[in-house]
């Protein structure tokens, strides 16, 4: 969620005091809440409302929030209907019951309880949209490991492993489909290139020069997942190296070698 303040933060006291906001929603709110009096004005009021609601036979509205809410229902009249402001009728005694009780909130009560209602259903269908778009991200997350997996399970797929000395070293994995011409590399323990720096994979054919490829970084955590390169399918590329590079990538490597390994069958 972008950066929030108070006043764009109005429309979500209703859901706040319900209980309906996301993690992040009620996040911001509250980050904004502990700077704006007016917002913790507004939720004091909800919450008053919604335990009023809640009492029943129990117990009867605060006078003050009647006379609050009273207010602000004269407010609103003169704002809407260019009126003068007519006096607020005080609390008038009641028994304890919930007619009573109802009544007693009267008109403001009702006019907060559907502005509440009404930004609560905005509230969860703001909710819903952000779980649909989380479920779609999902799916379309696993529908590309799925394809990476019937790719590295093709019976005709190769793999060369990509090794450097050292203790715990980086590792690369390449699962190249000869069949098709395509490979996939899966990296891991190898930290990300330096700033303004990229590694980039490198096809080494039987003769000749090393064969320019994809350029790319890993994750914070070492990882990486590269699918789709393409290689030559006429049998001409022997194995494949890695090296850092200029984050644009390269004609020909620049630096040494990181890691190398050549396809089964070859040297």
């Amino acid at each position: 969620m972008s950066h929030a303040t108070p006043e764009s933060m109005r429309d979500l006291v209703a859901g706040y005091a319900l209980g309906a906001l996301t993690p992040e929603e009620a996040r911001a709110f509250e980050a904004a809440l502990s700077s704006s009096p007016e917002l913790q004005r507004e939720l004091r009021e909800h919450r008053e409302l919604n335990a009023v609601l809640a009492l029943a036979e129990e117990e009867l509205p605060p006078p003050e929030l009647k006379a609050r809410l009273m207010e602000r229902i004269d407010q609103t009249k003169r704002a809407n209907l260019g009126g003068r402001p007519g006096p607020v009728a005080p609390p008038a005694p009641a028994r304890r019951s919930f007619t009573t009780v109802v009544m007693g909130a009267g008109l403001a009560a009702a006019l907060l309880v559907a502005v509440g209602l009404s930004l609560e259903v905005r509230t969860l269908n703001e909710t819903v949209r952000t779980r649909d778009s989380v479920l779609g991200a999902r799916e379309q997350l696993l529908a590309q490991r799925e394809e990476t997996l019937n790719a590295i399970l093709e019976p005709s797929v190769q793999l060369v492993t990509m090794v450097a000395t050292g203790k715990a070293p980086p590792v690369a994995q390449v699962f190249f489909d000869p069949a098709r011409g395509r490979a996939i590399v899966h990296t891991f323990r190898l930290k990300p290139a330096p700033a303004g720096r990229a590694y980039q994979l490198w096809l080494l054919p039987k003769t000749g020069n090393p064969i320019a490829s994809r350029v790319f970084n890993t994750e914070p955590d070492g990882h990486g997942l590269e699918r789709a390169i393409q290689v030559p399918v006429d049998g001409s590329i022997a194995g494949f190296a890695l090296t850092e590079e200029p984050a644009g990538g390269s004609l020909q490597p620049t630096s040494a070698i990181i890691l190398v390994g050549n396809l089964p069958g070859t040297k």
